[in-house]
């Protein structure tokens, strides 16, 4: 889904899986801490709030994921002669 480090993506979805049973940021966090798993990036412990951003920030990821983005850009094109143009324009200052 995302382009991160395979551990990286493995950690994000134990972590999410165990929200989607209904587990707490705390209980997370404890059973995370007690595997003696350190956060990636700065090594760590986990803490209930930093658990509740990883999960915000997936969330909003996978909502990303899933949008698809349309550019729509109309245009018309008239292809008049000169003589019309000038006859257009003449109507117009009068």
């Amino acid at each position: 889904m995302f382009n991160l480090n395979p551990k990286r993506k493995q950690r994000l979805d134990l972590i999410y899986n165990l929200h989607l049973q209904e587990w707490s940021n705390k209980q997370i966090s404890d059973h995370l801490n007690s595997q003696n798993l350190k956060t990636p990036r700065t090594r760590k412990k986990y803490t209930p709030k930093l658990i509740w951003m990883t999960i915000h920030k997936y969330k909003n990821r996978s909502s990303r994921k899933s949008d698809k983005i349309l550019r729509i850009k109309e245009s018309i094109k008239v292809s008049l002669s000169k003589d019309e143009i000038k006859k257009l324009l003449l109507k117009k200052l009068k």
